[in-house]
């Protein structure tokens, strides 16, 4: 495990996804009474293989206000809020992703072969370092041609030969050419050559030179957009055509009313006809289909021979391309950006909002975010510091811990301190298993398994009117702030270590099992020596009560509250502490 000693995870609800919600429980309370009776005595296992995806840093995990529960990321669904580009940073609406895709359709465009954002140049060398100026001392557009080359690697559509009219509306003019500066056809005009030919082809004409050269070359491989294009032609030709099943073509209006009689009850009585017959597939290239010969493969093999190494692409700018089959270096054209999203994150079992970001694009703050950092006491662990005399009476100095190294069958201390986020003062109670589970049994033990942790107030508020303000002088210390105090003190059982404003530490003391491989069957497994202590937190508090409480309790059919208007709050979770690592056994003599 490459995470430093110590650390602490802690575990969400979701680890046992066989266990039936809250919801589902109060509903079949009978049923699974034996079954919620069984996961309440069972002990969490930090090293249970289901239990890695349930354990995470507080800093990384939401709070659900309407379960009381925790939620890590495979607790929530995301929505998509808005569609951005991060490059020109223009919102898209969702209508465009639909049709367009979900790339920036502007003139942002990143290097094929280093991925950086590129740059629309003139190619007139002179206007780039002298702006021209017109009559009223505005910047004038610098003439074309233009095209699009990388700051980065210096690629540029140069090299592939393609150059642009103008500086804007670059994604328009690069669908119209291909490498090389060949223009290509639109769809509207595709659709027109590939009528004319079918009515030719129908007539028994020959159709003329000139139509002959937008027709794509049967032992060639046909572009993507053509071939998509004419498939789509096919299809819709195929569903609105009524002559291959009579009356019974699919998209005649016999059959819309057959299917209609059919739900309606009408036609029930009627006799059973026979079913339309099967639409056929493509056939040649003007309907989209391409038949794999191996003089395209040869003269790819004679290319890659001729080209070398250097003339094709790599597997990353393969993937890059919209395009994958992409193989040289002479075929890479500019990708278009990819948009990004800002995403909303709810909780899946009620569907609460636990985090919005806000929509403007610019901005990077969120509306809600319901941290756990923020409603979950924060724990955390630390060796008890030792101490060792030194050479001048009476003089001590601290002695270093290695949590890498943790002595078998010796009583370790460490400080164990709950930090409490909420304006309300809470009751800790503690609960960790004897042994802790696995092959390595070491003992636990909690000095102080219940306490009290203070509200998180104000500083100035418990200078001003805690009980230090007046008795600060005259008043002797406690015994807590003796054994944190003095290294001397022994921590007692049943007693606090050391109490601040809204945070409270109590003693843990642990006593490490040897871990020695030729003990094991089949010797150690990987960080099996590594000593994690699953602990149980439940912690009580009372708050007041707020309009939203009232709401909730009222749909739920519960009463809120008491008469003093406060109402008592319950939560609970697992949790693990990363103590150390067990050393070896210290050898005799």
């Amino acid at each position: 495990m490459a995470q430093a000693f110590p650390y602490t995870f802690y575990s969400c609800p979701c680890v046992d996804t066989s266990t039936p919600s809250a919801r589902v429980r109060d509903k079949r309370s009978s049923q699974y009474s034996t079954h919620t009776k069984e996961e309440e005595d069972r002990t969490f296992d930090p090293r249970k293989s289901r239990s890695n995806f349930s354990l995470y840093p507080l800093e990384h995990l939401l709070y659900c206000e309407d379960c009381h529960q925790i939620r890590c990321p495979r607790c929530v669904s995301e929505e998509v809020i808005t569609w951005f580009c991060p490059s020109c940073l223009f919102e898209v609406p969702s209508s465009n992703i639909r049709s367009d895709g979900n790339r920036c359709m502007r003139s942002c465009y990143n290097c094929p072969v280093c991925t950086a954002p590129m740059v629309v140049n003139s190619l007139d060398s002179e206007n780039e370092k002298h702006v021209r100026l017109g009559e009223d001392g505005e910047a004038v557009q610098p003439p074309g041609p233009f095209y699009l080359s990388c700051p980065y690697c210096q690629w540029s559509t140069l090299e592939i030969g393609v150059e642009f009219e103008k500086p804007n509306n670059i994604s328009g003019q690069l669908a119209r050419l291909a490498n090389g500066g060949k223009t290509v056809p639109t769809l509207r005009e595709r659709e027109k050559a590939r009528d004319k030919r079918k009515e030719a082809e129908e007539l028994g004409k020959r159709p003329d030179e000139e139509e002959d050269e937008g027709v794509p070359d049967e032992d060639l491989p046909m572009d993507h957009d053509i071939r998509f294009s004419n498939l789509s032609a096919f299809y819709k030709s195929q569903l609105q055509t009524d002559t291959m099943g009579g009356d019974y073509g699919y998209g005649s209006s016999s059959t819309l009313s057959r299917i209609m009689s059919m739900y309606s009850g009408s036609g029930a009585k009627k006799s059973k006809k026979d079913r339309p017959s099967a639409m056929r597939e493509a056939f040649g290239s003007d309907e989209g289909f391409q038949v794999h010969n191996r003089s395209s493969e040869d003269e790819v093999i004679k290319r890659m021979r001729q080209l070398g190494w250097e003339g094709t692409v790599s597997p990353e700018q393969r993937q890059s391309q919209i395009q994958s089959d992409v193989r040289f270096a002479a075929d890479l054209r500019p990708v278009p950006t990819l948009l990004r999203t800002k995403r909303a994150k709810r909780c899946r079992t009620c569907r609460h909002i636990l985090a919005r970001p806000e929509t403007k694009i610019s901005s990077s703050r969120y509306k809600i975010k319901l941290l756990a950092l923020n409603n979950i006491p924060q724990i955390s662990l630390k060796a008890l510091p030792r101490q060792a005399e030194t050479s001048v009476p009476g003089i001590t100095a601290p002695v270093p811990f290695d949590y890498n190294k943790l002595q078998p069958f010796m009583a370790n201390h460490f400080i164990l301190t709950i930090r409490n986020p909420l304006f309300d003062p809470i009751h800790v109670t503690l609960a960790t298993p004897a042994v802790t589970p696995g092959r390595i049994q070491s003992k636990v033990t909690v000095l102080c398994p219940e306490f009290e942790v203070g509200a998180n107030t104000d500083v100035w508020d418990e200078a001003l009117t805690g009980p230090g303000a007046t008795q600060k002088k005259s008043q002797a210390p406690s015994s807590t702030e003796l054994g944190a105090s003095n290294p001397a003190t022994q921590a007692e059982a049943g007693k606090v270590w050391e109490r601040g404003r809204n945070w409270t530490s109590v003693v843990l003391e642990v006593v490490a099992d040897k871990a020695d491989p030729a003990d094991l069957e089949g010797g150690l497994d990987e960080d099996e020596d590594v000593l994690e202590i699953p602990m149980f937190v439940r912690i009580e508090y009372e708050t007041d009560i707020t309009d939203e409480i009232r709401e909730k309790d009222r749909e739920k059919g519960k009463e809120t509250g008491g008469a003093d208007g406060r109402v008592k709050r319950e939560e609970a979770f697992w949790c693990v502490l990363g103590a150390g690592r067990i050393g070896a056994l210290p050898k005799l003599g």
